[in-house]
């Protein structure tokens, strides 16, 4: 089977994205090479990069009381 992102390499994985067991289950799914799915991931990563640092900046506010 080919991957359904690529429509080129075989599909290696089930890839469900940003969706839950329940969607897994009912197959809610999308048959992806693991290529297409690395690409997604770094880009994704990328993305969300600096949510850790903004994340302890909150948190350090919340602890200071300001």
């Amino acid at each position: 089977m080919k991957c359904q992102k690529c429509n080129y390499r075989k599909a290696t994985v089930k890839w469900i994205g940003e969706g839950s067991v329940l969607d897994f289950v009912h197959g809610a799914y999308q048959n992806w090479c693991e290529q297409c799915v690395l690409e997604v991931q770094i880009a994704y990563a990328e993305k969300h990069k600096n949510d850790l640092k903004k994340l302890k900046e909150k948190l350090k506010k919340l602890k200071s009381g300001s």
